[in-house]
């Protein structure tokens, strides 16, 4: 017959607080790491590099607008659903509208 042996049960999994000093990684672009702080930076630096790529024969089709860039479907930002050092969920829309 067999005998039941009883577990200490562990606590179940808490969220823990986010660290509100952590500048989270929201992805890569063109391999670079983006953090919250600098997507805008980022994303500007290559719509605006976008023409002289254009202008030498180095870009196929038209220049994207920074919209198109960071368009998740489009496949030039990997994005990170949380940060990686935090665990603090993303919240897309807001580094959205600021860099955009």
């Amino acid at each position: 017959m067999a005998q039941k042996i009883d577990k200490p049960q562990t606590p179940a999994l808490r969220k823990t607080a986010a660290i509100s000093s952590c500048d989270c990684l929201v992805g890569f672009l063109s391999g670079e790491k983006v953090s919250k702080s600098d997507i805008d930076y980022e994303v500007k630096r290559i719509s605006d590099i976008q023409p002289k790529f254009k202008e030498y024969g180095l870009l196929n089709g038209e220049p994207l607008s920074p919209k198109q860039i960071v368009d998740n479907r489009r496949g030039y930002l990997s994005r990170f659903a949380y940060c990686p050092y935090c665990g603090e969920k993303v919240n897309w829309k807001q580094v959205l509208s600021n860099c955009l």
